[in-house]
């Protein structure tokens, strides 16, 4: 397995489009969905000799070494690195020095790097691929950017708000202009169950609509044939939420979640959740959980998110 999935050259001028995957190593669905999506690309001129594509698409497995083992992580959550001191050390740093997480992210950026110096694009889009460990529920991260809640709308899957002022380092809060040197628009998207064969086909269909809606291919010019799998998943759930609280876990291994939550599911307060080193953990307040943490890995317990209300008057 190589760092880059796949590279697809359009003819035509256009933006960069990274796509990540593997940032967990315990989550596969989407890295396969990558391999899957370039073969398509690779065929669609073939088949449709009007097909255009604007710019360049690249597709990047985040942890390699954790996802050869199967792994959330090595050493630490990749995807909770990526604070900008840090990162700047890492690319500072001798590469030959560098260990787990902390080699991974600088080849990923070296990657990253080399292409936007060889196509010095006007604009850059980041899509980062995931799934849960819950059943339940599609959704996407949206960045406070405006461009970036639009893009979410139109992938056909709940929109989060307010996740990222819970949680720091992921990709979304570090591929932005002011550290990468372009405009730079960033969503993460989260297909479902880390082993549901179908989260495969969701990832296809939120990549494939996510270059629809940034207008590197023509809608007519890529047949979305998994498209109404998200329409279908989506149809029952809430179309815009707003995180209200997190519980983050000190110890994994005292972790245990009580069984059979799933995403967007409807908890009350004082409800039991979970036991944390033994004691009993209740909801804090009616709402609908999000990511029920059931794997051996990560802090992030459980979210509380409710319907968004819109801006007050």
């Amino acid at each position: 397995m190589n760092r880059v999935i796949g590279k697809y050259k359009g003819t035509e001028e256009g933006p960069l489009l990274v796509i990540t995957a593997g940032m967990h190593g315990n989550e596969p669905a989407g890295v396969k969905a990558l391999e899957l999506l370039f073969k398509m690309l690779e065929v669609e001129p073939i088949t449709n000799p009007d097909f255009t594509y604007k710019g360049e698409i690249i597709g990047i497995l985040g942890n390699l070494q954790a996802f050869r083992h199967g792994d959330r992580f090595v050493s630490k959550d990749m995807n909770r690195c990526w604070e900008p001191d840090y990162i700047q050390t890492i690319k500072n740093a001798d590469i030959t020095t560098l260990r787990d997480e902390d080699l991974e992210i600088r080849e990923i950026l070296d990657v990253i790097n080399i292409e936007i110096d060889r196509l010095r694009p006007d604009k850059m889009y980041l899509l980062d691929l995931h799934t849960t460990s819950s059943d339940g529920g599609i959704f996407c991260i949206a960045t406070e950017k405006e461009e970036s809640v639009q893009i979410a709308h139109e992938l056909h899957a709940p929109v989060i708000l307010g996740l990222l002022d819970g949680i720091s380092g992921t990709t979304l809060h570090y591929f932005r202009q002011k550290n990468i040197g372009i405009p730079t628009v960033s969503i993460a998207f989260e297909g479902g169950h880390h082993d549901d064969p179908m989260s495969v086909n969701r990832c296809i269909a939120a990549t494939i609509n996510f270059m629809r809606t940034i207008g590197v291919v023509r809608p007519e010019h890529v047949e979305n044939r998994h498209d109404h799998i998200l329409i279908e998943y989506y149809k029952n759930l809430p179309e815009i939420v707003e995180v209200k609280y997190k519980y983050h876990i000190e110890d994994n291994h005292k972790w245990e979640m009580k069984p059979g939550y799933r995403n967007f599911q409807k908890i009350i307060k004082g409800e039991i959740l979970a036991r944390d080193n033994g004691q009993p953990v209740t909801a804090p307040m009616d709402g609908m959980i999000l990511m029920p943490l059931y794997q051996t890995q990560g802090q992030d317990g459980f979210f509380v998110v409710e319907e968004w209300k819109g801006l007050s008057a």
